[in-house]
């Protein structure tokens, strides 16, 4: 489950709209997505939370971050879709291939990865970010269950962290010391997504809160107990409490166009978590949603508290451990910050 998934976010982004969604494109490797001749499309049919909140960027920028998101989208797409796993490995094989063309500077096949080619050319994307997120796809090729709270986070980095650096250039990111911000932003909104998704993702035989919040639950071996699958929420929300945070203070780091969107992405994505919260981490029953009103008055907010700010001298303790975990992965998947 991404960023990009319905069953997750699109696979957001940390400074931007985005976690992964489960979806309908053709999943042939030479063919574009469905949505391949509006990349708008592709965001405003997939999530309603980051299509709100990219209409707040101006137009350049918000054809931009459409175009990276159906590139994100294609690729979820062509793994979710999939007949067999081999057909979903085929996918991401002619995909990474794609990458390494555009890395070489070269053409590439799919109307999806030239997309990604011109952003590339234009904003120099980082590639590594990229393939980050092609690794994070190719692990749910396979059942998961059993996960720590690292493999937890090394996946959020992979599906969602990884598209919020993918992001930073195109929002105006100059100082590449706050990519670990942006990572996390993007990490807090894969949190979220797992704790909305449990139920959908059972279903697909994954299970990403970590086996030890849960007293042991695993697809295909256990039961899905609602007890345990509490505890878990409970936590993995917690934790992206801390996420949240580390991302909030980079945000005055962005262009001041692009300040309103993100920081209204963040609220949107985390009043996902507080309407878990309120309904005592009950998540099987019904996917929580934040109404459109809420997303209007978190606007507003957002419009009030835009101007920005040097970032805060001390972070909550929780924050700047997510701080630190968001460096390392980006160290370890070869992003230079």
């Amino acid at each position: 489950m991404s960023m990009w998934s319905n069953r997750a976010p699109l696979r957001p982004a940390s400074f931007t709209p985005g976690p992964r969604a489960s979806g309908s494109a053709p999943t042939d490797p030479g063919a574009g997505g469905r949505d391949a001749s509006r990349p708008g499309d592709s965001i405003r049919r997939h999530s309603r939370s980051f299509s709100f909140a990219s209409r707040l960027l101006p137009a350049g920028k918000r054809v931009a971050v459409e175009q990276l998101y159906a590139w994100c989208r294609w690729c979820d797409d062509g793994v979710d879709t999939a007949s067999a796993p081999e057909q979903a490995a085929a996918f991401l094989d002619h995909a990474a291939a794609d990458l390494r063309l555009i890395a070489a500077g070269e053409v590439p096949t799919a109307n999806e990865s030239r997309w990604l080619a011109s952003l590339v050319r234009r904003y120099q994307l980082s590639i590594e970010a990229g393939q980050a997120l092609l690794q994070g796809m190719r692990s749910d090729l396979t059942p998961v269950a059993g996960l720590s709270e690292d493999d937890l986070l090394r996946y959020g980095f992979r599906v969602a962290g990884a598209v919020g650096v993918l992001m930073c250039p195109i929002l105006g990111l100059a100082d590449r010391r706050f990519l670990p911000n942006a990572a996390a932003l993007g990490m807090g909104m894969q949190l979220t997504n797992i704790a909305r998704d449990v139920a959908e993702d059972w279903r697909r035989s994954r299970c990403y809160l970590p086996v030890l919040w849960t007293g042991g639950l695993r697809p295909g071996i256990t039961p899905l107990e609602e007890g345990g699958v509490k505890q878990g929420v409970a936590e993995i929300l917690r934790l992206a409490d801390g996420y949240y945070a580390a991302g909030d203070a980079g945000i005055s780091a962005l262009d001041r166009d692009s300040r309103v969107a993100v920081q209204t992405a963040s609220r949107v994505y985390h009043a996902i978590g507080t309407r878990i919260r309120n309904r005592r981490f009950r998540v099987l029953e019904e996917r929580a949603r934040v109404s459109t009103g809420t997303k209007l008055r978190l606007l507003v907010l957002s419009l009030l508290t835009s101007a920005g700010g040097p970032r805060p001298s001390r972070l909550p303790a929780v924050a700047e451990q997510a701080l630190s975990t968001a460096a390392q992965l980006l160290r370890e998947h070869g992003v230079s910050t």
